[in-house]
């Protein structure tokens, strides 16, 4: 089977599904590529999207709320299809047909919705092969605007929660596949706390915080980590991702705490299982491995647009607790370090709805109801 994924770089998410779902694929004897699909189309607007997003989370992370708003505010209006990425994607239809031509995949995987926008075009001009699967994957816990306008064969979700909101917003129940955004297979395995410390260089004995701010670094990382030094007698493991300044500042900084600053990682699973509570912003693909790992989970500083949504989901399905200037970060650790009932509660509910497998049960799905070579 060939399998193209049609993704984008704006953050790491969308990507790091993509990849986990390409492993699989690849470890099943299967053809799988890859596609930044924008920057293939138009590099520079690729690019754009590319480091805008990330200037946007390290220093404006408001104007994210403006442009998911606008997009809310397109969605399922008459001139829809004037927004930008229907737009974009209309003038470059063509040149994505040729690729897809050239490739000839049995399969194509949008990853992200601006994608799928584009497939849908090609679909609706008549211009993709009609034996071609297409499958999109929602990569928050929530839809976000446009993708019921898509004409994608399956949508997959995070998880059953998710099938009565994606039935509201008009996609049929037969459409959707609730076995998880895809993460890679190493979240689905667990190793003991104290030998994983050991492992990493921490002291096996001592409460551990592992903060990320997310693959890019994102904005509010250094305000966080004062918050949580308050705590007595702990150790913080800081995931800076691929911000160089967050980084320096970090490290460079006096805490009271012994604070070990990381760039970014590729092992981030083996410091997930070394913590004891995992701090975080929400995520899809990042709240995602932490709940297939089933680690007690704190989230804080939500990027302003979907990550509101994504936050609201995870409390109200006990899947994550939160901090914000009511109850701070270092008030719910301490909490979290005191109340078993709650920590217990939210293993339980990221055992019921979490799916570690994700990205295995995705590839079965593709080999038993998708065309083969």
């Amino acid at each position: 089977m060939k399998v193209l994924i049609l993704s984008m770089t704006v953050g790491q998410g969308h990507n790091a599904a993509s990849q986990a779902l390409k492993k699989t694929m690849e470890k099943n004897g299967h053809e799988c590529e890859i596609l930044d699909t924008y920057k293939f189309l138009n590099r520079a607007i690729g690019v754009a999207f590319d480091k805008g997003y990330t200037l946007m989370g390290r220093i404006w992370p408001t104007l994210n709320a403006n442009i998911y708003s606008a997009a809310e505010k397109y969605n399922g209006r008459s001139d829809m299809k004037m927004y930008f990425p229907w737009l974009f994607a209309d003038i470059n239809k063509t040149k994505m047909q040729k690729y897809i031509d050239e490739k000839q995949p049995d399969v194509i995987v949008c990853s992200i919705v601006m994608t799928a926008m584009l497939i849908s075009l090609l679909k609706d001009a008549g211009m993709l092969p009609g034996h071609i699967k297409t499958v999109g994957i929602v990569t928050d816990y929530s839809l976000h605007p446009f993708w019921e306008y898509t004409a994608m064969d399956y949508f997959v979700c995070p998880n059953e929660l998710m099938i009565p909101a994606m039935e509201k917003r008009g996609i049929p129940c037969g459409k959707i596949l609730p076995i998880g955004i895809p993460v890679d297979e190493k979240y689905a395995r667990s190793a003991d706390s104290e030998q994983a410390k050991r492992r990493l260089g921490l002291l096996p004995e001592v409460f551990t915080v592992l903060i990320s701010s997310g693959g890019m670094g994102f904005a509010g990382m250094t305000t966080t980590l004062k918050e949580i030094d308050q705590v007595e007698d702990i150790q913080i493991v800081a995931a800076c991702g691929t911000n160089k300044r967050l980084y320096e500042q970090v490290a460079n900084t006096p805490y009271k705490n012994a604070v070990h600053a990381l760039r970014f990682v590729e092992n981030l699973d083996e410091y997930m299982d070394a913590c004891d509570v995992f701090v975080t912003k929400p995520g899809g693909l990042s709240t995602s491995e932490a709940i297939a790992k089933k680690k007690p989970l704190l989230l804080d500083k939500p990027m302003p647009g979907v990550e509101f949504v994504n936050l609201a989901f995870l409390i109200n399905n006990s899947l994550a607790l939160h901090a914000n200037k009511y109850q701070p970060v270092s008030e719910v650790i301490m909490q979290m370090k005191y109340n078993n009932h709650k920590t217990e509660e939210m293993r339980r509910a990221q055992e019921m709805w979490g799916k570690p497998e994700s990205a295995r049960t995705l590839g079965k799905f593709l080999e038993e109801n998708l065309p083969k070579e």
